[in-house]
Formats: C-alpha cells, sequence, structure tokens
C-alpha cells in the first residue's frame, strides 16, 4: 500500500521551499463609533506557512469584434502547492509572498483564481493564482 503520509513530508519538504500569507477580505464596512464614518473591514489571515510557486502559460484563444476573427493570447498563470493541513481557499483571496528562495518572488501578490483541486490521492494542496501587484525589484 503506498504511505501517504510519506509522499506528503516529501513534497513539503522538497516542492514547498517559501512561505506566504493568505488572507480575505474582511467583508463589508465597519461603522467607527468616533467619526461616524465607515471603515473597511479587517482582512483575515486564513494561512500562514509554507507553499511553493510555480509558473505556467495559459493560452487563450477568443473571438474579437464582430468580425469574429479569433485571437490568442498568452498570459501567466500559476500554480502554488501546500500542504493538505493549509485550509480550503477560495475565489478572491490574495497571496503574499513573503519568503522565498527566489528573491525576485519577495513582495509579490497573487489572487486565487480557482478552488482547490481534489484528488483521489491527496499529498498536496493545489491553487490557480493569477499575478496581482509586481513590484520591480531594485
Amino acid at each position: 500500500m503506498l504511505d501517504q503520509t510519506g509522499i506528503a513530508r516529501f513534497a513539503e519538504k522538497h516542492l514547498m521551499p517559501d512561505r506566504v500569507r493568505v488572507t480575505r477580505d474582511g467583508g463589508e464596512d465597519v461603522l467607527d463609533p468616533e467619526t461616524g464614518r465607515l471603515i473597511p473591514g479587517h482582512d483575515t489571515v486564513v494561512y500562514a506557512g509554507r507553499a511553493g510557486l510555480y509558473g505556467r502559460q495559459e493560452r487563450i484563444r477568443s473571438r474579437t469584434g464582430r468580425e469574429g476573427a479569433w485571437v490568442e493570447e498568452v498570459r501567466p498563470a500559476y500554480r502554488m502547492l501546500c500542504p493538505l493541513s493549509a485550509p480550503e481557499l477560495r475565489e478572491g483571496d490574495t497571496v503574499s509572498v513573503e519568503q522565498a528562495v527566489d528573491g525576485h518572488a519577495l513582495g509579490r501578490t497573487y489572487r486565487v483564481t480557482a478552488l482547490d483541486e481534489v484528488s483521489s490521492l491527496p499529498v498536496l494542496r493545489t491553487v490557480w493564482l493569477e499575478e496581482h501587484n509586481r513590484k520591480a525589484s531594485a
């Protein structure tokens, strides 16, 4: 029998070298009783821990205008691997890179674009992302 926990430990050790923080929008605005103004609700940290970020390219074909000409576009997309112990992430959650093997990844943020993938042999969580904010390195 295949030992899933051994594979999961291997994946965490070798495929998740970075640290991320995942936040969820605070939701509705809250009334500040001192000023009487609405202020944005506090974002909630839903996960902080190990992860691995892996880039890939998405090819998208779509029709444009009345002529219906097909246009092919290539956009960067990212896959994030997390331990099974990480909670399920939602579309729109924000992923911030806090530590990374590649220094160019530090400070970048991503948006979760799809719910976690599921598997008959779960050993890690796979989440699809798109880059949200990229700060140029000095």
